[in-house]
């Protein structure tokens, strides 16, 4: 009996640890062909600017979990307080200026990608290391995935160390310490414009 409860524990420590192998080589091969494709539009002349950068959102919008990072920004708390329609309106223009602040500003040339390996931090969980060099200048960045129902989806990534989720997190803090959600939604909502 302990010899069969010994090979099932082994066939499925080795099928489990195989699962997590497999999304590991997934995940970082989902960022590495994203990149591939998006170096790929961002070095291409035959685009204008504002043609890549429309390109390059196509691309990668489909890969955020803005639902997931809009709760994680805003917080467990917060979030549990707000209704429908706040929540909606939140997660609109926090993704405008996740756009606007990121993706508006690329203007990176001539860009070398280097994928390091995939790092499982939990079983649905993981980061992604990736350095963009461009002009002999590295830009170190973490790419964090999460398995969604939908698939792996990005919901934070950290640029030189810094976290966009923490960064937005702390900036929203200090708002709602003095204010409401409703002052949030404005302050966002004027800082976004018309994009």
């Amino acid at each position: 009996m302990k010899k069969i409860i010994f090979v099932f524990l082994i066939f499925f420590l080795f099928t489990n640890l195989n699962a997590t192998t497999d999304d590991k080589i997934y995940v970082e091969n989902l960022i590495r062909n994203t990149t591939n494709k998006a170096i790929g539009i961002l070095n291409n002349k035959n685009f204008c600017e504002k043609e890549k950068k429309e390109r390059i959102y196509k691309l990668l919008n489909p890969l955020f979990d803005f639902k997931i990072m809009s709760r994680l920004t805003i917080g467990r708390k917060v979030w549990s307080k707000m209704t429908e329609e706040q929540k909606k309106k939140f997660m609109e223009l926090f993704k405008k200026r996740i756009r606007m602040v990121y993706l508006d500003r690329v203007t990176l040339k001539k860009v070398i990608v280097k994928i390091k390996p995939a790092i499982q931090k939990k079983k649905k969980i993981i980061f992604v290391p990736v350095i963009f060099t461009s002009e002999g200048k590295d830009y170190s960045t973490l790419f964090k995935l999460w398995k969604s129902p939908n698939g792996w989806k990005i919901y934070d990534v950290e640029i030189e160390g810094v976290s966009i989720i923490r960064t937005y997190k702390s900036q929203f803090n200090e708002i709602l310490k003095k204010g409401t959600i409703e002052d949030l939604l404005k302050k966002l909502e004027t800082s976004t414009g018309n994009i």
